[in-house]
């Protein structure tokens, strides 16, 4: 019986340690910022093209946790389909690994990082390009590698910015 409590009593006694010991600009950091998940899918408008390729539509993934001072952690996802100059159906693949991001006074959300895209071509994907994405309630816009798409209209999906 005594063996059964002693676990939980030495994991709490750790966390009231640690919850005590750090200093307020700390604590801070660690409990302040946001996090924001999102998910989602849509349609572009016709005639939208990224890099010649006529793109159709997407879907986007996005879990970060941004802290008081805007440093961040996170993940994200976007893929595009559309059609290769030739009419043969193409994936576009871009991968981030976000590291700063803020609040915008309209209630979105900007992020930064570094990123991989990937033309789905055959041609090898391109790694280390700068990633700035904004998530607002409507759609996500991203540019990776000075190169911007479009704003993906979020027909489908959810955002959850606390």
């Amino acid at each position: 019986m005594i063996k059964r409590l002693i676990a939980p009593l030495i994991a709490t006694c750790l966390v009231a340690s640690l919850a005590l010991g750090l200093p307020d600009h700390q604590a801070a950091a660690v409990g302040g910022g946001n996090v924001v998940t999102a998910a989602g899918a849509g349609e572009f408008p016709t005639g939208a093209s990224f890099q010649g390729i006529e793109i159709a539509g997407g879907t986007f993934g996005l879990g970060v946790q941004t802290t008081t001072t805007g440093t961040a952690n996170g993940d994200l996802e976007v893929q595009l389909n559309g059609s290769s100059l030739i009419g043969l159906s193409q994936w576009i693949t871009i991968t981030g690994w976000i590291t700063s991001g803020a609040q915008n006074a309209d209630g979105s959300m900007t992020f930064n990082g570094t990123g991989t895209l990937d033309l789905g071509d055959g041609t090898a994907q391109t790694g280390g390009l700068a990633l700035v994405a904004t998530l607002t309630a409507t759609g996500l816009t991203v540019t990776i590698g000075g190169n911007a798409i479009p704003t993906l209209p979020k027909s489908d999906g959810w955002n959850n910015i606390e």
